[in-house]
């Protein structure tokens, strides 16, 4: 079975819930332009979640939202992707498209997979290495004509 994908751009629930985390951000000092400031926030969180004090599992999972939102305006700004709604046979996720190649990320799915491997640091290596692909799918594209 092929699963089919849509992707459509963000709908008014879609933009507040992306403008509400960067609020939470902004309000914790915290700016998506700010690479090595987003990767320090990420890194302090995760030396919280693993402090000795507990972390309600809730909050957790809406810091780890705004470590995504980070992120991904960061994408937008940095290599011109744009938040989309992606949907399939499974539902619906978030997204970022580059315009120029339709490649798709993830940015919810990037940070739970690192977030999960326990790895800090990760942030601004990723950044680079996905500007490092974009230019090699655009040309692919450009190419198919």
């Amino acid at each position: 079975m092929s699963e089919v994908m849509q992707v459509t751009p963000l709908g008014g629930p879609e933009q507040q819930w992306i403008s509400d985390r960067r609020a939470y951000a902004a309000q914790e000092g915290v700016d998506h332009l700010d690479l090595d400031a987003v990767s320090a926030y990420q890194d302090a969180l995760m030396a919280r979640a693993d402090g000795p004090e507990p972390v309600d599992p809730e909050e957790l999972g809406v810091l780890l939202e705004v470590v995504a939102v980070l992120l991904g305006e960061h994408l937008g700004a940095r290599h011109g992707m744009q938040w989309v709604v992606v949907r399939d046979d499974d539902g619906a996720d978030l997204g970022l498209r580059d315009p120029l190649s339709d490649a798709v990320v993830f940015p919810q799915a990037v940070v739970a997979e690192r977030w999960n491997a326990a790895e800090p640091g990760w942030i601004p290596p990723y950044v680079d290495w996905l500007g490092a692909q974009l230019p090699e799918l655009r040309a692919q594209v450009r190419a198919q004509g």
